[in-house]
């Protein structure tokens, strides 16, 4: 009886099992660009100066203190992300605070058309230079401005206030209809400067109180970022009306 050699079985078996390779590989898809550069600060400065430059007093620790107070106030009344961005601040780490752009879309329907509109301008604009029948062409939006105002979310406008946004994406043009994938993505320093004042319930307070803490190092400015999933949309073409992105729901 005829019986292979053990080295002959190995080279054999895995020769079965090596994946099938062309001189001609087929094409990777593009990755949806990361999140752009961090918009640049403002001229004239951002934030209240620099953490623990000054030395904290009594009245500084019985400040931070209220702020605790104020937080708690504010989660009661139903301001969750407001109780989470203030106690982050009062944590004095100064590490990023996620936040999920589809619940900040959900909360502010503004911000939702906002970035629906931007979605689709950048995608029309990046299938249009896409040369010959079929390609794939990355987008990458620059940040934009949205502000929180009371009228559409009390909890977003003491949580965040003014922030930027963008998206970034792939859209695919091919025979039949092409494809459009993107994400969006959420900026915003949490500081609080100067001349500015708030109410959360009963508690009435400058920001400039708030902005000391950050001074006397008792609380430390943060940034704030988010990166949403992805959204999809199946046969895109530049006259294509894309769906409103996710909010993390059903709807």
């Amino acid at each position: 009886m005829y019986t292979m050699n053990r080295v002959t079985i190995f080279l054999s078996a895995i020769t079965l099992l090596t994946p099938f390779t062309s001189a001609n590989p087929l094409p990777r898809a593009i990755p949806i660009p990361l999140v752009p550069a961090d918009p640049p600060k403002p001229a004239n400065g951002d934030g209240i100066g620099p953490y623990a430059s000054q030395d904290p007093g009594m009245s500084d620790r019985l400040s931070k203190a209220k702020f605790y107070t104020v937080a708690v106030a504010a989660g009661e009344l139903g301001l969750t992300n407001a109780e989470r961005g203030m106690r982050h601040y009062l944590g004095n780490s100064g590490d990023d605070l996620n936040v999920t752009p589809e619940s900040m879309m959900s909360g502010l329907p503004q911000l939702r058309t906002a970035v629906k509109a931007l979605a689709q301008n950048e995608a029309v604009a990046a299938y249009k230079k896409i040369s010959g029948a079929s390609g794939e062409r990355a987008f990458s939006s620059s940040w934009n401005n949205f502000y929180a105002s009371k009228d559409q979310s009390w909890d977003w406008y003491f949580a965040i206030g003014g922030f930027s946004y963008s998206v970034t994406g792939v859209v695919t043009k091919k025979s039949g209809g092409g494809s459009l994938k993107y994400r969006v993505h959420i900026f915003d320093r949490y500081n609080w400067d100067a001349g500015k004042s708030v109410d959360i319930g009963p508690f009435h307070f400058e920001d400039r109180e708030l902005g000391n803490l950050h001074l006397k190092g008792l609380a430390r400015e943060y940034t704030v970022r988010g990166s949403g999933g992805v959204n999809e949309v199946e046969k895109f073409t530049p006259t294509t009306v894309i769906p409103p992105p996710s909010t993390g729901g059903r709807s």
